[in-house]
């Protein structure tokens, strides 16, 4: 068994990656725990449920079952409605009333098409519906008074809205937690296709690598360090929570600073500072860090490697991207001309 840095790193990396997909898995567990009446119903519903069941029903938050299909006698508007806040003249929803084993259930609706079977959640009546329904039915018919059943049904869509939005959120979290998981496992069972050990590969023999990073990492102390960015004699490497990157000094060729400004609905909250450092092989690593310890970090890296191009230019990413063999090219001039890497 390996007990080299390389080794660590990978350990650690794939502990950090069970971790987190297991803290999104748990959590999301917890939640779905707490709501289970609420995913219960979402995931499996709507349920049939006869009228003398309904009928039965005191407590509309008691029922395991309350996204519902429910199928009438008849129907008839109630002359309530729910209007937009901002146009009264466009119609949100109407309230009718539902003939149900000669009882009456209010439901919501977006259109009112006399229809009799509906589909919808148990609610709470909301006080302006009693006062505005119920109440005046009771008043103009003492006789019957009592007719309304103590909930109401919402059938202005359950599956849709914010309740999608939660669903479609809490089903994308759950994904992530298992892939994490996944891709530690596959690392641990297949250590051979770890992305470190094949970046590392392209540097020579793939043990000879190992023991050189980690005879140079011990003998240097770990080396400069500049938060997870450690830099050895001939080796840049980057130890960030879920992935280690490793480069040598010697094909780094081009580093700049990085600035990102950050903003709120329109206003700035403030900025973070990066440096950004690439190599001949076109790996591309990002350093996050304080306003002064980023340029500290170029500066490093311009003292141990002279030849490479510091800052950032349109031309430099033009080049980089479209012609990179002539940006290399331009590094290795740099690299010969002891005056041009002191420029």
């Amino acid at each position: 068994m390996w007990d080299d840095f390389i080794s660590r790193q990978i350990r650690r990396t794939n502990r950090n990656l069970l971790l987190m997909g297991g803290a999104i898995l748990l959590i999301l567990g917890l939640l779905t725990a707490a709501g289970w009446r609420d995913t219960y119903n979402f995931v499996f519903g709507p349920f049939p449920m006869q009228g003398s069941e309904l009928v039965s029903i005191s407590n509309p938050n008691l029922p395991k079952h309350y996204f519902l299909k429910v199928n009438g006698e008849e129907s008839f508007a109630t002359g309530m409605r729910e209007v937009d806040a901002g146009n009264h003249n466009k119609v949100r929803a109407e309230i009718i009333a539902l003939v149900v084993e000669k009882r009456l259930l209010l439901v919501k609706t977006p259109l009112d098409k006399q229809q009799v079977q509906f589909t919808g959640t148990l609610t709470a009546v909301p006080t302006e519906i009693f006062n505005g329904v119920v109440h005046d039915w009771d008043v103009k018919h003492p006789d019957m008074k009592g007719a309304f059943l103590p909930f109401m049904l919402d059938a202005t869509g359950f599956r849709s809205g914010d309740n999608l939005w939660v669903a479609g959120a809490g089903a994308g979290f759950g994904i992530l937690g298992l892939v994490l998981i996944g891709i530690a496992m596959r690392r641990q069972l297949q250590p051979e296709s770890h992305p470190l050990l094949v970046q590392l590969a392209k540097y020579g023999g793939l043990q000879d690598v190992r023991m050189r990073i980690d005879a140079e990492v011990r003998g240097e102390g770990g080396g400069e360090k500049f938060g997870t960015m450690q830099i050895t004699t001939n080796w840049l490497i980057h130890a960030a929570a879920y992935k280690t990157n490793v480069m040598a000094t010697k094909d780094v060729i081009w580093a700049y600073p990085k600035v990102t400004k950050h903003y709120h609905s329109g206003i700035p909250t403030g900025k973070s500072y990066s440096a950004i450092i690439r190599d001949s092989k076109g790996q591309s690593v990002e350093i996050s860090g304080k306003k002064d310890s980023v340029p500290k970090l170029l500066e490093s890296l311009q003292r141990r490697m002279p030849w490479v191009l510091m800052g950032f230019s349109k031309e430099l990413e033009a080049l980089w991207l479209k012609e990179k063999p002539k940006f290399i090219q331009l590094v290795e001039q740099r690299r010969t001309s002891p005056a041009g890497a002191t420029r």
